[in-house]
């Protein structure tokens, strides 16, 4: 048997190495295994509050609705009670059918005050409840056994004039059962209160509702009054006997004190409590009807005892497997390092004098066989060095022309004239992109369709030329996807399958998406883990808008992504921008950050876009000073503007007849602004299509061309204007056609003009500068 050698460690690189190896393995384990616990321990811990918290939510939202539906019954029978004071025994009926149609109250009753009805007694109650079995009995409740003007349901309502709930009790001589008594004061025609309506229910049901919550098998749980008394116990000896703070003033623990003052206080919250030797998570919330509390105790070693288990199979797991590693590593490194071993005594024979003797061959081109070679290929290599250092510095050279030539092409993909629509006066729109390097990885674009503004901005993760390739290709996709698609959750999903597919390099891009009714102002949304915008309204602080978290588009193929809707008004501003902006760092590395942007904005929010981008590039300019711009800085600023007083729209089509379908909707929405009933609307679209269909078939012929409708409320009117450029025609010089001659005598055509000037109130037709101009005008009160 080998004897341990104390300098076995010193004098052994393989015992040292492994030693190495697996106390450094040793040690990531420790660390990762107490990361991993310490993250388990607070889900599970988490997961139990928010289990306990929707179980007590669920049970307390049922107590609440049967207790508001006996509220709402005694309110809604109060009044037959005054229609039969003339009768005092026909209240036993009424409270018999109250009893019947009402299965969750046991019992129900009419107290008098008094001396109300002499002929009665002094005191007079009707009380009609259900026995055991649940038969009807009927009792006067006014006896001297049973003096109810004592009763706290009797005496609290009559004091205080309002509706009570009474703490639970055990009504001897009454429903002879554990019950709590809804009291409604009564009065008469003068506002003179002459008594109580009751209604009874027991807390048999209460017991078993509070009892259902079970969110771990050992857990319990409990319910007390307004005075800390034990409502619902896992000991039933404790109902209507103990208080918590006279059943708990013996443990060591005073949180129990805490839970009891925080739960007769109506709060809500989770404690730990040491019961003897068991530690316990407790969670308590108020029921705000009655004043009650209700908590559930669940025992920590039922919370945590999955990952209890868990922990110690992975010790167990990870010592064998230390065991394993160490001998295997041992193995490994001898068998690496035996030719240097073989090597170091040639060496020392060399050393010695002895020059013949021959260096041992390296089977692999490692270290070993580098270091003998060294000497002989420095020369070579220092040559080659040198040779290669020239050709690299024309090959940079050559890489920087490309790179200045991909910016200029990249920078010609985007929008970058502005205004970018002149002739329209509904949109202020301006936006900026600021590469870190030569090509950058930001993109934003933006076009309209069908009357709608579609938009994006985005970031592709990494910079550099993979960054701008990747920006292309996506600018030129949602080119291609956002013609076919109606949302903006369409259009994301359909970008995000897009790059998903053969995604090889794993590289996702943050996206906002939003397609913005020009006419409307209805702005469809959505966000790709992008930085949210900033919502700019007039009269109003600068804040930014409400974004669900959908992930960046190209992580998973299928993500599901959700998109929102919100509405910009009139002279409001929607500010996107990339994470260059909130991100920018000055020579402190100070963030620029979201607060300051937001500050920036305040009193900015008549400016126009243009003036609000340039004022924020200054600022970050002048926060960043000598620091160097680590990011691609773009932004976007879109303002919605529309006249007040001419409310005009305008929709672009072109010259075939299958554009007659996006008619519907866009003089729909005229009428709808104009106040014009949907019938009537119907009419003028009608109407309105005769007119177009008349300009598709004879204005361009065959060929190509554009058709202009606006749409208008000026005057109390809603006024079409239809433009284009074909040959001139004036319509309203057609004659109309005589619908009274059979069809065969009469001339073909004229019937369309015929419906035109029939619907609409005004038709007017002028030939200016090459344009013919067809104005059809409906009168009617119209609203802004």
């Amino acid at each position: 048997m080998k004897r341990w050698n104390p300098d076995f460690m010193s004098h052994s690189f393989t015992a040292r190495l492994r030693v190495y190896v697996v106390g450094f393995t040793a040690l990531l384990f420790i660390l990762a295994f107490y990361v991993i616990f310490r993250f388990s321990y607070r889900f599970i811990r988490e997961e139990a509050v928010h289990r306990a918290d929707a179980q007590l939510d669920n049970t307390i939202l049922r107590i609440d609705g049967v207790l508001n539906s006996v509220e709402t019954a005694v309110a809604n029978s109060s009044w037959a009670v005054g229609e039969e004071l003339n009768k005092p025994d026909s209240l036993y009926t009424l409270l018999t059918r109250f009893v019947e149609r009402n299965p969750i109250i046991s019992g129900s009753a009419v107290a008098f005050r008094e001396d109300f009805f002499r002929d009665k007694g002094s005191y007079y109650s009707p009380y009609v409840f259900k026995d055991a079995n649940g038969d009807i009995r009927r009792r006067q409740l006014g006896t001297e056994r049973y003096n109810y003007s004592e009763k706290e349901w009797f005496s609290r309502p009559m004091q205080t004039g309002k509706a009570h709930w009474s703490e639970p009790y055990y009504d001897t001589g009454g429903g002879e059962m554990l019950m709590t008594t809804y009291s409604q004061p009564l009065y008469d025609a003068d506002h003179r209160m002459y008594g109580v309506f009751t209604a009874d229910i027991s807390l048999a049901w209460l017991t078993e509702l509070v009892n259902g919550i079970r969110p771990y098998p050992r857990s319990y749980n409990l319910m007390i009054g307004r005075e800390g008394t034990y409502i619902v116990h896992h000991r039933p000896e404790r109902i209507l006997h103990e208080t918590i703070f006279s059943a708990t003033k013996t443990m060591k623990d005073s949180t129990t004190q805490k839970i009891g003052r925080d739960m007769l206080a109506g709060r809500r919250g989770m404690e730990v409590l040491q019961n003897d030797d068991t530690l316990s998570y407790v969670f308590y919330a108020p029921i705000e009807t009655t004043g009650w509390s209700v908590a559930t105790v669940c025992p920590r070693e039922e919370i945590f005892a999955s990952l209890d288990k868990i922990q110690w199979c992975v010790v167990l797991i990870a010592v064998v497997g230390l065991v394993v590693l160490g001998l295997v590593c041992g193995h490994i490194i001898r068998h690496i390092l035996n030719p240097l071993s073989r090597f170091a005594q040639a060496a020392r024979q060399i050393a010695g004098g002895d020059f013949q003797t021959p260096l041992p061959p390296s089977p692999y081109d490692d270290e070993m066989g580098q270091l003998r070679d060294a000497f002989e290929y420095m020369k070579r290599e220092l040559a080659e060095y040198m040779e290669e250092l020239q050709q690299t510095t024309v090959r940079k050279e050559r890489i920087e022309s490309e790179l200045r030539i991909a910016s200029e092409i990249q920078m010609g993909m985007i929008p970058k004239l502005f205004p970018p629509f002149p002739e329209r006066k509904d949109i202020d729109l301006y936006a900026i992109l600021k590469p870190a390097k030569e090509v950058g990885g930001d993109l934003y674009d933006f076009f309209i369709h069908e009357e709608k503004l579609l938009f994006v901005i985005g970031d592709v993760s990494g910079k550099g030329i993979p960054a701008s390739l990747l920006m292309a290709v996506t600018r030129s996709l949602f080119r291609t996807i956002a013609v076919h698609r109606k949302t903006a959750g369409e259009i994301v999903a359909a970008l995000n399958r897009a790059v998903a597919d053969n995604n090889e390099s794993n590289m996702f891009i943050t996206l906002f998406v939003g397609v913005l009714d020009l006419a409307s102002g209805e702005l469809d949304y959505c966000n790709a883990g992008h930085n949210p915008p900033v919502f700019l309204q007039t009269g109003g602080k600068p804040r930014l808008l409400s974004c669900l978290p959908n992930i960046p588009i190209g992580v998973f193929k299928d993500f599901d992504y959700v998109a929102e809707s919100g509405r910009l008004d009139n002279g409001s501003l929607l500010l996107l921008y990339t994470d260059g902006l909130t991100e920018a760092e000055n020579p402190s590395e100070e963030l620029y950050s979201v607060e300051r942007l937001l500050a920036t904005l305040e009193g900015m929010q008549e400016l126009p876009a243009q003036e609000i981008i340039r004022t924020l590039e200054r600022s970050v300019k002048d926060f960043a000073g000598e620091a160097e711009q680590n990011d691609d800085l773009t932004m976007l600023a879109l303002r919605l503007k529309h006249d007040p007083d001419s409310q005009e729209m305008e929709l672009v089509l072109e010259n075939r007849l299958t554009e007659i379908l996006r008619l519907e909707d866009f003089v729909k929405q005229a009428g709808q602004r104009a106040g014009i009933p949907a019938d009537e609307t119907e009419m003028v679209l009608l109407a309105v299509e005769e007119a177009v269909t008349n300009v598709i078939r004879y204005a361009y012929g065959d060929g190509e061309g554009l058709i202009r409708l606006t749409a208008a409320c000026r005057d109390g009117n809603l006024v079409f204007e239809l433009r284009d450029s074909g040959q001139a025609f004036d319509p309203t010089q057609v004659p109309e056609a005589d619908v009274t001659l059979p069809a065969e005598e009469r001339t073909p055509g004229g019937l369309g003009l015929l419906l035109v000037r029939r619907i609409m109130d005004e038709v007017r037709y002028q030939r200016t500068d090459g344009e013919n101009r067809l104005t059809l005008v409906k009168r009617g009160k119209l609203t802004s």
